[in-house]
């Protein structure tokens, strides 16, 4: 493989590669970005290291890989994109990520709807207290399920901690 300095160097393996993107959800790491092309990026270039270590590999999109190689993004900030990922998804599922984060974007006060059934799936985030249920009092109830929608909101406790991990700017 030749590489955007025209060196040849071996390609990563496929399993440290699948590790980097699934560590990334596939995505872009940058966490305002979060782009779904993604190309696997050397922090500390491949010229100064040669080898392929997990450590040294994040998930970036070709904009954001070009930004890192001109230095707009520096390492130091790309080894805490990578523990932030580390950290986030250790704790929480990418469905519990990606709702925080949406709802993280928006005003307090306002959330989303949500089936109460499919509270389950959130569950680690609100046994953090980083969300919370509203629950609609009136609607229609069929089998026991309630069809209409409660809604889910980000706790002050739930903005703190996407604002620390950096998935957000505040």
């Amino acid at each position: 493989m030749t590489d955007s300095t025209g060196e040849t160097r071996p390609p990563i393996p496929a399993d440290i590669r699948r590790r980097v993107l699934v560590e990334a959800g596939h995505r872009c790491a940058i966490p305002t970005c979060r782009y779904i092309e993604v190309d696997v990026h050397h922090i500390v270039p491949w010229a100064q290291c040669q080898a392929h270590e997990y450590d040294n590999l994040i998930a970036l999109c070709p904009n954001c890989h070009r930004r890192a190689d001109r230095g707009e993004i520096d390492r130091k900030s790309l080894r805490l994109y990578k523990l932030n990922l580390r950290f986030a998804h250790d704790k929480f599922s990418q469905l519990e990520m990606d709702v925080l984060f949406q709802l993280a974007t928006m005003q307090p006060g306002y959330g989303i709807p949500w089936l109460s059934y499919q509270t389950i799936f959130l569950k680690r985030l609100f046994d953090s207290d980083y969300i919370f249920l509203h629950e609609t009092q009136s609607g229609m109830w069929t089998d026991g399920i309630k069809s209409n929608p409660d809604y889910i909101g980000v706790t002050d406790k739930g903005r703190a901690f996407v604002s620390e991990l950096g998935l957000h700017e505040m």
